[in-house]
């Protein structure tokens, strides 16, 4: 029962006064241990060797070197940080560079979060670190069909930020520039494209993944089936299979859902395609399929996404 408990702590009083909270009747125990010296005498710190087997199986993480301290006063062992790493354990990343940095630093709210650039230069990037279970993603483009005049000749090669200095993250209208994507994804593996996140989270209809190294995402290499862990374009998707998709400096990131498999690529979106329909982005008039959930109205939005595994 709640009047009948005992609560075994990792800190004692004298660690953390302000964590000690008294109740009537209620009772406190250090449970205190005593260091004697080997061939007998009492221990004395600074001059005897302190041996507690609290390093015996190295609880400091990252490289961090543990020492064992026998002071009842005090942790039974401190970690030793190499210049990367900070805390008690060694677990956080001193300088994050990436979602999954902050991640690793016990963070669990998607938000803007400040991070640092290959110069130590701090820049804000929005951290989706809730919706994918395994995977945490760093946002570097999103529009609304609205604005997708200004995006559609805007390949990922070209610099272009739009809004990244705004506090409040603006998913009409909002993308890196080109300094920082290269920033993000240095620290990333996965590409990830989803519609109307803002809105309605995470969904896997019409939702794209894929392995980042497979897609030349700053090149200008015009098109070809690209592999994909999963795509889904309308319902119809695929896992672990190739789609067509275009990337120039002149042109914005697209999979051609109308003419993928004529293309050679496995995935087949033609059923229920408009001629010549762009799914994820370069909207052109035309091509526009209102069945897709990136372009069914003008307050539809797409997101980009560079990401990591994580946990």
């Amino acid at each position: 029962s709640k009047e009948n408990n005992c609560e075994l702590n990792d800190a004692n009083k004298d660690m953390k006064p302000a964590a000690l909270k008294w109740r009537q009747e209620g009772i406190y125990y250090d449970l205190v241990r005593s260091y004697t010296v080997k061939g007998g005498g009492n221990y004395i710190p600074g001059i005897n060797r302190c041996v507690n087997k609290c390093c015996s199986q190295n609880p400091c993480l990252n490289g961090g070197v543990c020492q064992e301290i026998c002071d009842n006063h005090s942790p039974r062992f401190n970690c030793t940080c190499s210049n990367e790493y900070a805390g008690e354990r060694c677990g956080q990343v001193k300088d994050p560079r990436s979602c999954k940095d902050i991640a690793r630093n016990e963070a669990s709210s998607s938000g803007k979060y400040n991070i640092l650039n290959s110069a130590n230069e701090l820049f804000s990037v929005y951290c989706d670190l809730q919706s994918q279970p395994g995977f945490v993603w760093a946002l570097i483009q999103s529009f609304s069909i609205a604005n997708k005049d200004i995006y559609k000749d805007k390949g990922f090669g070209t610099d272009f930020p739009v809004n990244d200095n705004n506090n409040e993250q603006d998913w009409n209208s909002y993308r890196l520039s080109l300094s920082h994507m290269l920033s993000v994804a240095n620290y990333s593996t996965h590409l990830r494209v989803t519609c109307n996140f803002p809105a309605n989270g995470l969904q896997y209809k019409d939702y794209a993944r894929a392995v980042l190294a497979g897609h030349d995402i700053f090149g200008n290499w015009g098109g070809g089936c690209k592999v994909f862990e999963y795509i889904n374009v309308r319902g119809i998707n695929c896992s672990d299979c190739t789609a067509y998709t275009r990337m120039e400096f002149s042109g914005g990131w697209l999979v051609n859902s109308f003419k993928s498999k004529d293309k050679g690529c496995d995935f087949d979106g033609s059923p229920g395609a408009v001629h010549n329909e762009n799914n994820f982005g370069r909207y052109y008039s035309g091509r526009i399929n209102t069945n897709h959930s990136c372009s069914s109205s003008d307050s539809s939005t797409t997101q980009y996404w560079f990401g990591a595994k994580h946990g």
